[in-house]
């Protein structure tokens, strides 16, 4: 199964099912599954046209909403992958996916507020780079430019067009890279991202009524993780561009959201903003799943205070642009504080994790504390800009090389350390 069969099965099955949720203060959208299915195929048909074809990239800088799906869906059907930034990205990292990645296409939005990419797509093709072609998005409510001549860096631009109804269904077969992730442009196959999803929509137990709130950037591994296992899941995918504290509570509680998936970083905003108020914001009491890596003591405060108050099942994840994300979380019978700790249970019997000595690569018993290693379908295929051939740091035998610290704590389950010193591994 790919993608494009993937989006296509779930919308004959119902085509009226809300898929996505983005998210405005006075008009939420709620996008169908035959919406959807809509915007992908004519956006397919306009990137065949721009000349986007097997093999080649795609640079998305848009907020967190739908449009992410329609992207990504439209572009691997092609045979082509998807690189994300975040619209308000800095000009090193757009430099360096126009020089590894080489884009064709570059999606950027249209009227954001203190978003540079022109410019910066611009300086970055200064040096002789090939520049993208842009298409010009608006928001799920917004007007798109009369003339989006203004967003032109030099390989011209366009609007995708209306999304309509008879699209042919297209042909697709093979199985390419479909997203790669910076900064370190590790690229997978579209059968790992799928596979993934399916997988780890199982083991988060997503249903057809939940609704996941999606707390990361669609450009990271999470984001689109998550969002991926929410339509594989057959839940509807919660989008908030702002991806600010106070308005994803707001989200959660509006639209009785059931889970929430989040990095570090966005949980530590949360916890502040439940902290630093004298009455804990309103949560829904649909809310049941929090998925994060929480190894930090102040986080393990906060997973045990939306335990206590809320009955929410709080689960650290693994995940990473090298092994795709959550690749791994902990089962709801497992014990806390154990079970707030980044690491848990591989999503699939596929996925192998183990913990070696990080100098000799002797594997290690559980308990005793070395450097994590993953192999299956989740493991980095390539990364773009080098030369083909295995990706660097697997092993011969297809061992990813993590870089971090774990234990092995038996049942298949492990737990993530930390770094592993640079030192430690000269």
């Amino acid at each position: 199964m790919n993608l494009l069969s993937l989006l296509s099965d779930l919308t004959k099955r119902d085509p009226h099912a809300i898929i996505a949720i983005d998210v405005d203060p006075d008009r939420p959208a709620h996008v169908s599954r035959a919406e959807l299915w809509r915007r992908t195929l004519q956006l397919r048909a306009d990137l065949a046209t721009a000349g986007v074809g097997r093999g080649d990239a795609v640079l998305v800088c848009l907020p967190n909403s739908s449009a992410w799906l329609d992207w990504h869906v439209a572009a691997a059907s092609l045979g082509a992958h998807v690189v994300g930034l975040p619209p308000h990205c800095e000009a090193a990292e757009v430099t360096q996916v126009l020089q590894r990645a080489r884009p064709r296409v570059a999606a950027l939005p249209h009227g954001l507020p203190g978003s540079r990419l022109p410019e910066l797509l611009r300086e970055a093709t200064t040096g002789g780079l090939a520049p993208p072609a842009v298409a010009v998005v608006a928001g799920p409510h917004g007007e798109p430019p009369v003339d989006p001549s203004g967003y032109d860096v030099g390989g011209g631009a366009w609007l995708p067009s209306a999304a309509t109804a008879g699209m042919p269904m297209p042909v697709t077969s093979g199985d390419e890279l479909a997203v790669a992730f910076a900064p370190s442009l590790a690229a997978h196959l579209e059968s790992s991202l799928v596979r993934l999803a399916v997988d780890s929509a199982r083991a988060i137990g997503l249903r057809h009524d939940d609704v996941l709130v999606c707390a990361e950037p669609l450009s990271s591994p999470l984001g689109l993780g998550a969002a991926l296992a929410a339509v594989a899941g057959e839940a509807t995918c919660l989008f908030e561009p702002t991806l600010e504290a106070a308005n994803l509570l707001a989200a959660l509680s509006r639209f009785a959201a059931t889970h929430l998936a989040a990095g570090g970083e966005s949980v530590s905003r949360l916890a502040r903003k439940w902290h630093d108020t004298a009455r804990p914001p309103k949560a829904p009491k649909s809310w049941r799943w929090l998925g994060v890596a929480l190894d930090t003591p102040d986080m393990a405060e906060f997973a045990h205070r939306v335990e206590e108050e809320l009955g929410v099942t709080v689960s650290g994840l693994y995940g990473s642009a090298e092994v795709l994300s959550p690749v791994a979380l902990w089962p709801p019978d497992s014990a806390a504080p154990r079970r707030w700790s980044a690491g848990g249970l591989p999503v699939s019997r596929d996925i192998e994790v183990r913990v070696v000595d990080p100098d000799s690569g002797r594997p290690l018993p559980p308990g005793e504390t070395g450097e994590l290693r993953f192999r299956g379908y989740c493991v980095v295929d390539h990364y773009l800009g080098e030369q083909a051939g295995p990706a660097r740091r697997v092993t011969e035998d297809g061992w990813l090389a993590t870089g971090e610290r774990g234990a092995l704590l038996g049942h298949g389950e492990f737990r993530r350390d930390g770094r592993i010193a640079a030192a430690a591994r000269d």
